[in-house]
């Protein structure tokens, strides 16, 4: 990424310290943009796009969201954190955020959190808004570390197995933990990347304090096409997807299906580059969860080890799938709660309300008595 520098604002902005020497010198007439500038543009991009779908559900949310973060990421260097940021903020909100630290993963205090650590590991989409708010959520009993998957070229580049998420996965746990008791929470996909990256600690000799599941099955349900209609009627008809977004994923499977990825890849960015584009934006999103959901997939066809620990596997209601959801298998000790709500909507209102609740009582009893006296001095 562009290097960032902090130093006084010369212009009429003095609130906006952050200044990027490489972009667009010749736009200011000499001067670098300020940071006010860099959101505004990376603002009127994501939100203000005459092409940005009219429906406010979470799929249009999130993909705004990231785009603008992505914008803003890419033009100043700083590491943002999607929790600390909405849809309804305007760019004057998010410069506040930024410079106050408060949206900037690099500038929070990591020695003064005494909180244990969590890593939430995310499903197949990644570190979207409704995890953000879940982590936001467990936040009060632990400093909750969210783990970053490779993304759209580094997957057409190769990293493309469940492997390659454990080993970026690995890398962020030993920048942000390098001792103590290590904690793991996998929604979906990530429950599988917790499993491969719990192999791994173990390998290091690390200590595995928590291994929670969020409804992962690593037995093979098989698809039920009239359970997947159904399924996305309801969504329809709740406004958790429209009909723009159905066609995108549809093209992103039918493209992944036949080989064509990086084709596919290439020419959204050959005829988007420079220029903010919703659709292409959302195809890219959908593409990139498509390839994960094929790396989870051929994991589950591979042989698995078994390791000598134990972990909290939380459950939906699934019909006829067995108890353990295959994991009994997997591990030497297993502990099922049910849960509320699908396995998509586990993590957002209504259904969070009664599920955070129990992650959290899961989580807290595995703290130590030192552990848990300093998250209650710091709570």
């Amino acid at each position: 990424m562009a290097q960032t520098y902090l130093q006084p604002e010369m212009a009429e902005r003095p609130a906006d310290p952050f200044v990027n020497p490489k972009l667009h010198p010749s736009r200011m007439q000499g001067r670098e943009p300020t940071i006010y500038q860099i959101v505004q543009d990376a603002w009127a991009k994501s939100f203000g796009s005459r092409d940005m779908p009219r429906a406010w559900e979470e799929a249009d949310d999130l993909s705004r969201l990231l785009r603008c973060i992505q914008e803003i990421e890419s033009a100043t260097g700083l590491e943002l954190s999607v929790g600390n940021f909405a849809r309804d903020m305007t760019a004057a909100d998010m410069v506040k955020a930024i410079v106050s630290g408060k949206a900037t993963a690099k500038a929070v205090d990591v020695q003064a959190d005494v909180r244990p650590v969590l890593f939430l590991l995310p499903g197949s989409l990644g570190y979207g808004p409704s995890m953000a708010a879940f982590a936001a959520g467990l936040g009060k009993i632990a400093r909750v570390v969210p783990i970053k998957y490779p993304d759209l070229a580094s997957i057409l580049n190769g990293n493309n197995t469940v492997a390659s998420m454990a080993d970026a996965a690995m890398e962020q746990i030993r920048r942000s933990q390098p001792v103590g008791h290590v904690r793991l929470l996998g929604h979906s996909l990530g429950g599988v990347v917790a499993f491969e990256v719990a192999a791994r600690l173990l390998e290091a000799r690390r200590s595995i304090r928590f291994l929670g599941i969020l409804d992962t099955t690593i037995i093979n349900e098989g698809r039920d096409y009239r359970e997947t209609l159904a399924r996305t009627l309801r969504r329809l008809r709740a406004n958790r997807v429209n009909i723009s977004r159905i066609a995108c994923r549809a093209l992103a499977k039918a493209t992944a299906a036949i080989g064509g990825e990086a084709s596919l890849a290439w020419m959204l960015h050959r005829y988007t580059r420079g220029k903010f584009n919703a659709t292409s934006f959302r195809i890219r999103l959908e593409l990139q969860e498509v390839l994960r959901s094929r790396a989870f997939y051929q994991w589950l066809a591979s042989p698995k080890p078994s390791l000598p620990i134990g972990a909290t596997l939380f459950r939906c209601n699934r019909d006829g799938a067995p108890h353990a959801l295959g994991w009994d298998c997997a591990l030497a000790s297993l502990d099922v709660i049910p849960i509320a709500g699908t396995h998509i909507e586990l993590v957002v209102e209504p259904y969070l309300a009664t599920n955070l609740p129990l992650v959290e009582r899961a989580v807290m009893q595995t703290y130590t008595p030192a552990e848990f006296n300093r998250r209650k001095a710091q709570s």
